[in-house]
This record gives C-alpha cells, structure tokens and sequence, in this order.
C-alpha cells in the first residue's frame, strides 16, 4: 500500500498489488475464488485498456468513458480508480439509476476484490445501506447521492464521482452533473467520470462544460 500515490497509481503497480500474496486492502492472503476471477476480468475489453486509462484519469478532471455492454466498465473501470485515489482517504462513488443494479454490481465487486460486502465495498439504495467507516468504493443510486448532495454540496467526502449509464438522463442525474460542475470548480481534488454503452461522448462533453 505504501508503493500507491494519489493521481500517480501505474497500471504496472496495481498489477503487481493483484499478482501479491495478501490483499492490500485488508492485509489477508488472496483466495483461490479471487484468483480464478481475477483471470475472467484481465480477459474483459476495458482491462487491455487500463494503462491508457489511467493517463487520461489522471491529467483530466472530467471523463467521458463510451464502452460497450460487457466490456467491464461498471465494475472494473471503479476498480482502477479505487487503486489509484486510495492514498486520498476519501470515497469513490459509483451511481447506478436502479437500485438493484446499485447491490449486484457492489456486490460482485466485493467479490472480485476479496472483502466482505460492507467493509472496503459497500451500497446506499433507498431503505437499505452496507457500508461502514472502511469503505472507500460506494456504490449507490442516483437519487441517494443527490440527496447526500443536498446537505454537502461539494461532495466534500468523495474524491471520485462516478455517473454510470448516463444516457439514461433520469432527473437526479441531470441534477447531479450541475451540481458535479459546480463542485469541481470549487474543489481541485475532484475527479469526475461519466460512463455510458451508447453516450455520444463529444455531444455530452459540449453540453458537461457549456
């Protein structure tokens, strides 16, 4: 864990922690479940692609990512994050526009990084919450995190928001991205990503910054 820098977190490093004995996260020996998921998610289309990720997440406030259904963006593109705002101390968020999207994707990716579900990953849907004072990757629905924005406008304990499938355009995420862009005027350690399966990228970058 020490080796990892904020904004500075190589695809080689996060590698090289995945390919350790214990998990960086809690300190424990990997399990033979995480090594067999960890070869599924190196074979998905986004993980070819973490390096080149990386160096965009880092020099860019603000990211468009456009990928296809499947290719691994909702649980492994949150992962490359996690890895590399984890000295920050603070909170990757990832929103999801239906609850039940918001506990299946939390829960796999516990499961992908070896941690109970609750402690380092965890969830926030409406009338039911896994979290605790260990996690650092939340994922939860939009209209959760738009409620929490309501009384800390700047999403002071959050380092990295995630809106997922932001074509869908629902009403708490078209009030989250305002607000997001006001935020990150305001705070310079503020990441932004913005995902989508069918997003058209330069026409939501143009209306994200007009």
């Amino acid at each position: 864990m020490d080796q990892l820098r904020r904004n500075q977190t190589t695809a080689e490093q996060a590698t090289a922690l995945e390919d350790g004995n214990n998990n960086f996260l809690t300190n424990k020996p990997y399990s033979a479940r995480f090594r067999e998921l960890l070869k599924q998610r190196r074979r998905l289309p986004v993980s070819a692609n973490r390096s080149r990720f990386l160096e965009l997440y880092q020099r860019s406030r603000v990211i468009i990512l456009t990928s296809d259904t499947g290719s691994g963006k909702t649980t492994q593109s949150t992962q490359f994050i996690l890895f590399d705002e984890f000295a920050s101390g603070k909170m990757v968020a990832c929103t999801q526009p239906r609850r039940l999207a918001a506990t299946s994707v939390a829960t796999r990716v516990a499961e992908e990084l070896d941690v109970e579900l609750g402690a380092q990953v965890g969830y926030n849907v409406r009338f039911d919450v896994k979290g605790s004072k260990e996690t650092r990757l939340g994922y939860m629905t939009d209209g959760k995190l738009l409620a929490g924005a309501m009384a800390d406008p700047l999403f002071s304990k959050y380092c990295c928001i995630i809106i997922d499938e932001a074509h869908e355009r629902t009403i708490p995420t078209d009030i989250l991205l305002a607000l997001l862009k006001r935020a990150i005027s305001d705070r310079d350690d503020l990441s932004v990503v913005i995902m989508s399966a069918t997003l058209d990228a330069q026409r939501f970058q143009k209306s994200f910054w007009r």
